[in-house]
């Protein structure tokens, strides 16, 4: 895979201490917790928690989210927060747990004590007056801020929802329809008239209250009768006494009313879902009486809801770790975990700037901005293929902000995109349907070389119009599919294509002729050989089946196996310069190099991943960090794992031939500096004149690449000199018109 744009600094990883407890889960689709409570105390401060004793707290309205640590691993089924530093979880088996800095949780002392029986909501409706409910009907309170709990009432049923609009007026939401309102801050309660409509319902729970203003709430849950288990909403404009449904809205999705939220203005939204189905979004903005319809956005229930106060954002929480917010009020969101749209994992990462481009099956396609927003689509999405396989991005003058996206992947698809993967275009349609696109290499936006299978035969194919076209070059019935290709990034004449049964060839002419390599010691014939990475033109490593791990020393020409890293196979190899390497493969196994492939060290991503694979590698060097992809389409990174050390392996200060040459009208100019620098990149004519300023910025220390274009210049020779201040190189160009 090529991966360009990143500014390599020049670093090496720390061989010091456990590198495992620096991974940190960027993105990750799926996970085993199931969250079921959410409360955000401030407009930037929010919490979920969920099974095992799981409590995540962002900082930043949500765009973030970082795990706390908790005394207990029983489940928690909600959380709430007087402030933004005081607050409460509870759950399994009568479990209390408060926190007094919103960092360190504490085991109240009354925890499995004042009850051993699920507590399934916690609400304070003062700074110092509390309400638990469970299941065993028991309302509890405090009067102290929670320093000590009794119990107030019992009712006939399970407590599953409370809410207060004010210090006095309160509602309780039971199993079997029960709704009991108090309109002196608990001291007394009453029954409210509830009519749910005609329905001939056999069971009725209802499972979550909110109060939408001092006199208005809305009900939520489910309801069950003979072919049917319709949503139940229900309305109450006279501060809890009567409760009405609106008998023309009930949801023939069967969907489970788990929870509301409401806006400043009023405005509500209300989800659920069935039993680990695509949960549904409902919007009010006349105090729950009239619903609309939004599409689901995930394939989980949805358990709780809070917006963040006085913001239009909005988290949701729900089951396999669904933890996602929207910044404008349901219509769009970014995921922590979004579990629910397809089984598979990331195969591709590439860098774009300080964030990171990940693709894989079902045509997941994520872009995740350093800091953690994540922008997101899946299988459908502008008819993208089912598996993305390889990512590449290139200068383009033509594109939105001056680069173009490519992907390819399963069934022959390869789609473009020249704003930064908001919308894609399908390039070609004459592949068959057994044709797989598993690696690719584009020279410049017009000039690529795909590579991969027909029926899992080796085939290559090369386009010159950007993908409006592809000639088929290679096609070989030797069942050796091509897996992955590689050119070297100072000589992009020299290039390496590998796949199964240890097939590697080589090209010394930029892939118009290719020429089976010398496999020197490889163990087993029958090896599938996953990726390679030419470091230099004479440089490159591969890697494969069984900790396959392989390398050149002449441009692909002969290869020499190395060694056995790991019993299980490598998926990735990935240079961000001579000197500094990391693999990625199954069962978590993440190494590096920081001596050009002689050694090799375990950094240790199992402790996150499990026996879960790791299918890609990348260094990011524009935000210092390095990130693996995988299987669920779990993404981490790790920023020290890349440590400035005491004899840096340098970079050193290069301006490359461009590509083409002689060009018309673009051409590719790839340059390197060592350290942070104003850099200034100018096109001059044969009289010295400045006729075109291509880079006039301070750029980070590493690998560059620009697109020049001349438009509006004659034929002729043209010079283009880099130039940092402490350091200057020319080199000359052709244009021909």
């Amino acid at each position: 895979m090529n991966k360009i744009i990143s500014c390599c600094i020049a670093l090496v990883l720390l061989l010091a201490g456990p590198a495992s407890a620096q991974w940190t889960f960027e993105y990750q689709m799926e996970s085993d917790i199931d969250f079921e409570g959410a409360h955000c105390p401030t407009g930037y401060i929010g919490y979920a928690c969920g099974t095992g004793g799981s409590i995540y707290k962002t900082i930043d309205s949500g765009l973030t989210w970082f795990a706390q640590s908790t005394p207990v691993t029983d489940s928690f089924f909600d959380i709430f927060f007087i402030d933004a530093t005081h607050g409460w979880a509870v759950g399994d088996n009568g479990v209390i747990c408060y926190t007094a800095d919103g960092t360190t949780w504490t085991q109240h002392a009354q925890s499995k004590v004042l009850a051993t029986a699920d507590y399934n909501v916690v609400h304070f409706s003062s700074a110092t007056v509390g309400w638990l409910g469970n299941d065993d009907n028991v309302l509890y309170t405090t009067i102290d801020g929670g320093t000590t709990w009794t119990a107030a009432v019992t009712f006939a049923d399970d407590v599953n929802g409370i809410a207060f609009a004010n210090a006095l007026t309160g509602y309780v939401a039971l199993d079997g329809a029960g709704i009991q309102y108090t309109s002196d801050g608990g001291t007394t309660w009453n029954p409210a008239s509830v009519n749910l409509g005609p329905f001939p319902y056999s069971r009725t729970d209802l499972e979550w209250i909110m109060a939408i203003n001092d006199t208005a709430a809305v009900v939520t849950g489910w309801g069950s009768f003979v072919g049917a288990q319709p949503t139940i909403i229900a309305t109450t404009l006279d501060g809890g006494a009567t409760w009405t449904s609106n008998t023309d809205y009930h949801w023939a999705t069967n969907g489970y009313g788990w929870c509301t939220a409401v806006f400043a203005d009023e405005e509500v939204v209300l989800s659920g879902g069935s039993g680990g189905s695509a949960a549904f979004q409902l919007h009010s903005t006349d105090q729950g009486w009239t619903w609309t319809y939004e599409a689901p956005f995930t394939g989980e229930d949805i358990n709780a809801m809070c917006v963040f106060p006085g913001t239009d954002r909005i988290v949701a929480v729900g089951n396999e770790g669904m933890l996602a917010t929207s910044g404008d009020r349901g219509v769009t969101w970014s995921y922590k975990f979004e579990p629910g749209f397809g089984f598979g994992g990331f195969y591709a990462l590439e860098n774009y700037g300080s964030s990171i481009l990940a693709g894989g099956d079902n045509a997941a396609y994520g872009y995740l901005e350093d800091g953690g927003s994540v922008r997101w689509s899946v299988a459908g999405a502008n008819n993208m293929a089912p598996d993305i396989y390889d990512i590449q991005i290139v200068p383009a003058a033509n594109a939105i902000d001056g680069y173009v996206s490519y992907v390819c992947g399963a069934y022959g698809s390869v789609y473009k995109s020249l704003d930064n993967g908001i919308l894609w275009t399908e390039l070609n349609h004459t592949f068959t349907t057994t044709d797989a696109m598993r690696g690719m290499h584009w020279f410049d936006a017009d000039n690529g070389i795909i590579v991969g299978e027909r029926a899992s035969d080796d085939i290559i194919w090369v386009t010159s119009d950007g993908g409006a076209t592809f000639t088929e070059i290679w096609y070989n019935i030797l069942s050796q599919q091509f897996n992955a290709v590689s050119f070297a990034r100072d000589n992009q004449l020299v290039g390496v294509v590998v796949g199964d049964n240890i097939g590697c060839y080589y090209t010394a002419d930029g892939g118009v002729n290719w020429t089976a390599s010398v496999m020197t010691g490889f163990p087993d014939a029958a090896a599938d050989i996953e990726d390679v990475c030419m470091t230099t033109a004479l440089v490159g490593y591969l890697v494969g089946d069984a900790g396959m791990f392989g390398k050149t020393t002449d441009g692909g020409v002969n290869w020499t196996y190395v060694s056995a890293l790991a019993t299980v196979k490598l998926s990735d190899v990935y240079f961000d310069h001579p000197g500094l390497g990391w693999i990625a493969g199954d069962d978590g196994a993440v190494y590096r190099s920081s001596d050009g492939g002689t050694t090799w060290a375990d950094i240790n991503a199992a402790v996150e991943l499990g026996a879960r694979d790791a299918d890609c590698v990348i260094f990011n060097g524009t935000s210092g960090k390095l990130w693996i992809g995988g299987d669920y389409f779990d993404l981490l990174s790790n920023g020290s794992a890349a440590v400035t050390s005491a004899d840096p392996i340098s970079i050193p200060f290069v301006l490359k031939q461009n590509y083409p040459n002689p060009f018309n009208p673009s051409t590719t100019i790839k340059f390197s500096i060592g350290q942070k620098s104003f850099v200034a990149l100018n096109v001059y004519d044969v009289t010295g004149r400045i006729v075109a300023k291509v880079v006039n910025k301070e750029m980070d220390a590493g690998d560059h690449t620009v697109s020049f274009q001349a438009s509006g210049l004659a034929s002729g020779v043209y010079f283009y000199r880099l130039d940092t201040g402490d350091e200057v190189q020319t080199k000359k160009m052709i244009l021909l018109r």
